[in-house]
């Protein structure tokens, strides 16, 4: 009977090292292509005048900014202030979607660096307590 245990743990072990080989082949294959395709990454936006536009890289930092000479009569200074800054939230956070697609062929699904993206916080690991992670 222990035989046959130690037969079946082995497998399993043995499938779970398989897994876990073929998802960091994946990775290590893909990975200048990953690199270029997230160097190139950009999103912009657009405010529903047309008279702004803002772009962002790939980690949300503001790469470009327009704003046509209508906009500076269209808009009070502090509304131009809020649009742009809105616009910015905007084309981040379409970034950051397009950042979580290119790396979700490339990350195990439930890993930590998957759910930070998804999420914006790292899971907690072992008993949580009322002072905070353990």
């Amino acid at each position: 009977m222990a035989q046959h245990v130690d037969r079946d743990a082995n497998a399993a072990l043995k499938a779970r090292f398989a897994d876990v080989y073929g998802q960091y082949e994946r990775l290590r294959d893909g990975m200048a292509e990953l690199q270029a395709s997230l160097a190139e990454l950009s999103a912009s936006a657009t405010d529903t005048h047309e008279l702004i536009r803002v772009t962002v890289g790939p980690r949300g930092q503001l790469t470009s900014l327009e704003i046509e000479a209508r906009a500076y009569r269209a808009y009070a200074p502090h509304e131009l202030a809020d649009e742009i800054t809105r616009l910015v939230g905007l084309a981040t956070a379409d970034a950051a979607d397009a950042v979580q697609h290119l790396l979700a062929d490339h990350l195990p699904p439930h890993s930590a660096a998957m759910s930070f993206l998804t999420t914006g916080a790292f899971p907690r690991f072992g008993p949580a307590s009322e002072d905070g992670p353990a």
